[in-house]
């Protein structure tokens, strides 16, 4: 629930992107520029935030920080000027780098190791629902008022969740009441199998793998940030529709991304290949479509098609990867590396947005998609390669895998070793 209203206030700018624009009369560029300020903060506190929670107390690090996130959601809807839409976009960014590393605290002590995998994957599938949600109800409450009262409506719930979770939650099931002496005793005992020491940071940045994945994420995170930011411009100007069709649009491509990231992790958990051949299809498929979604024109309903097609691609891979990605680290180097490159990654919400901006124009940065496609299908060789290189099997359940892949939000729960390594041994 707090993971997705994180994702409803991070990723609702986009629907509101073409009225923004028209009020403050930005630019293609500017445009750009105010789409990928969130990630200018986001990407600074990423990794202080599993540490800050680690310290002190991850619930209540969580409650603020989500407190701040639906102020700053609403403050969106409130000032009128570039200047300070970017200063509230960079704060609310701030705000939610701290919340997934925060999480991952929890999910090292209130899950076991053998539950973890399943922990983030259902919390993460929040990243492609967000945009199911937020486009078609972002659309209608724009079409009722306008984009100011969205914002503000959509920031609330952020407020009161926070001041909820702060009463209710427990930072560890040893020091809860509410729970059994049974279930206390099975979390406490089970949640440390299978973690191990991380490795010393200078001997993960020395390692060129790192680099090389932290490449092929930042790729793919370019294509997903950036489609997911500007394809609503593309379908307005495509469709020629209001901002109520093009939310329920809008909505269509995620859906679908969020039905074959699930339907490809557990093709991925059953299957005797490595599990880059599940992540570097998707990719291939995603890339593809969006290229020939620029140069040909085949008119709205095949546009949508292919739109949707990017949408699988996009998301599917995203269950297996951080299983694949660990495996190609030693285990006391996995979670150092794992949070090393999830940085490295998320650079692609500061870049994409406003690299498709400038080569957009006064078209939009939905015009530029195919920067994205081309981007997919390198990242789609680089894993293949990788997977070539080090000829890893993914373990089958009757093997013992008794976790699925983790999900999206994986990312942060490595960087604390939080992986469930059971369920990640490719």
């Amino acid at each position: 629930m707090i993971y997705l209203l994180t994702m409803v206030d991070r990723t609702n700018i986009s629907i509101a992107a073409p009225d923004i624009l028209a009020r403050l009369e930005l630019t293609g560029a500017a445009t750009g520029v105010v789409l990928s300020a969130f990630f200018w903060g986001y990407v600074v506190t990423m990794v202080p935030g599993g540490a800050l929670a680690d310290r002190t107390s991850a619930v209540r690090v969580i409650s603020w920080a989500l407190a701040v996130v639906g102020i700053t959601a609403a403050l969106t809807g409130i000032v009128q000027s570039f200047t300070l839409l970017l200063l509230v976009r960079v704060a609310l960014g701030l705000a939610e780098g701290v919340i997934f590393p925060a999480f991952a605290v929890l999910f090292l002590k209130w899950f076991p190791s053998r539950e973890r995998g399943r922990a983030v994957a259902a919390t993460t599938f929040a990243v492609p629902l967000s945009t199911v949600i937020a486009a078609p109800l972002g659309g209608w409450m724009i079409d009722q008022w306008n984009y100011e009262t969205m914002f503000i409506l959509q920031g609330l719930p952020a407020v009161i969740v926070a001041i909820i979770f702060a009463r209710i939650a427990s930072d560890d099931p040893a020091t809860d009441s509410r729970i059994s002496s049974a279930e206390r005793e099975l979390i406490i005992s089970s949640r440390e199998a299978e973690t191990e020491a991380e490795g010393r940071f200078r001997d993960v940045i020395g390692r060129p793998l790192v680099w090389i994945v932290g490449v092929t994420y930042f790729l793919w995170l370019s294509g997903m940030y950036g489609f997911n930011l500007w394809m609503p411009s593309l379908i307005k100007t495509l469709s020629q529709s209001g901002i109520g069709a093009v939310g329920v649009l809008s909505a269509i491509p995620f859906a679908l991304g969020g039905l074959g990231l699930f339907v490809n992790s557990w093709m991925s958990d059953r299957s005797g290949l490595s599990r880059g051949w599940f992540i570097a299809t998707p990719l291939t498929l995603g890339g593809i479509a969006l290229v020939v979604q620029h140069y040909l024109d085949f008119g709205l309903v095949v546009d949508m098609a292919l739109l949707s097609l990017a949408g699988v691609g996009l998301f599917a891979g995203t269950g297996p990867w951080w299983s694949w990605m660990v495996s190609l680290f030693p285990k006391n180097q996995a979670a150092t590396s794992a949070g090393l490159i999830n940085v490295l990654g998320n650079f692609g919400g500061v870049v994409a947005p406003v690299v498709l901006g400038l080569l957009g124009g006064s078209s939009g940065g939905g015009s530029s998609f195919y920067v994205l496609g081309f981007g997919l299908l390198v990242a789609a060789a680089l894993v293949l390669g990788l997977s070539g290189r080090r000829g890893v099997r993914t373990a089958r359940p009757e093997d013992g895998a008794a976790a699925p892949s983790s999900a999206p939000g994986a990312p942060v729960a490595a960087s604390r070793g939080g992986l469930d390594r059971k369920g990640a041994r490719p």
